[in-house]
């Protein structure tokens, strides 16, 4: 056998041999595509119609259900509150309501004090009682109105707010104090065995320095009111 015969068959053989690694690959190839695929199956029709099934049966309704309760709560959180917008509303009306009072007695008091006359004063004394009785009833069924209303603000913000309108109350009842103080010392009259009573001067600046405490007072629990409304409004407009 020459070496061209050789050669030939030497070729033929390392033909045959990448031939068998070629196939070897492939079928390699193939068996590590099918450990790496398991879902293949999802490819069939019957895999197809099991999930549309699924997905038309069950995803769907149990999405639509979890929607429209999400839907439900904001709309029960914004009708509650709405609810509460109103309330605290009302109470702004209320607090507002009982100040008025506060600065009706102190004009009752300037009133008095602006008398000159005292015939014409001892007149109208028992005018200027009864308007101070009917203040003083109107101011305690106001103020127990408003301090009802404390309920309908946010839980974190009642004991503050409370603590401010006890605060409010002190100068107040001690404006009220100085006026009947004042209408009792202007029925008696002038009485030399009296101590010495303030003057006209020294009860009006009793009275100007009441007020002053009363308002800023009243300032304070009017900003605390303000500010809780308007942190309800703001989390209202996100329920919308």
């Amino acid at each position: 056998m020459d070496n061209e015969q050789i050669r030939k068959e030497i070729s033929a053989r390392l033909e045959i041999e990448r031939q068998v690694r070629e196939q070897l690959c492939n079928i390699e190839d193939q068996c590590a595509s099918t450990k790496k695929s398991p879902w293949a199956w999802l490819d069939s029709k019957i895999a197809l119609l099991v999930i549309g099934a699924v997905i038309s049966g069950v995803l769907v309704p149990t999405f639509q259900f979890t929607q429209e309760k999400i839907n439900w709560h904001r709309q029960n959180r914004y009708d509650s509150l709405d609810r509460q917008l109103g309330s605290i509303r009302e109470s702004l009306k209320q607090f507002i309501a009982a100040q008025g009072l506060s600065a009706e007695l102190y004009n009752l008091g300037l009133e008095i004090l602006d008398t000159s006359s005292a015939a014409l004063l001892q007149a109208r004394q028992e005018d200027r009682h009864e308007e101070f009785r009917a203040l003083r009833t109107q101011r305690v069924q106001q103020n127990a109105t408003f301090a009802a209303t404390v309920f309908f603000f946010p839980t974190r913000s009642r004991e503050p707010i409370r603590e401010a309108w006890n605060d409010l109350l002190l100068p107040a009842q001690k404006l009220e104090t100085i006026v009947g103080n004042l209408l009792r010392e202007s029925a008696q009259g002038s009485d030399d065995k009296v101590p010495r009573k303030p003057t006209a001067n020294e009860i009006a600046v009793q009275l100007d320095v009441s007020l002053a405490e009363v308002n800023q007072a009243y300032e304070r629990v009017l900003t605390m009111l303000r500010q809780q409304l308007q942190e309800v409004e703001h989390e209202s407009t996100k329920f919308q």
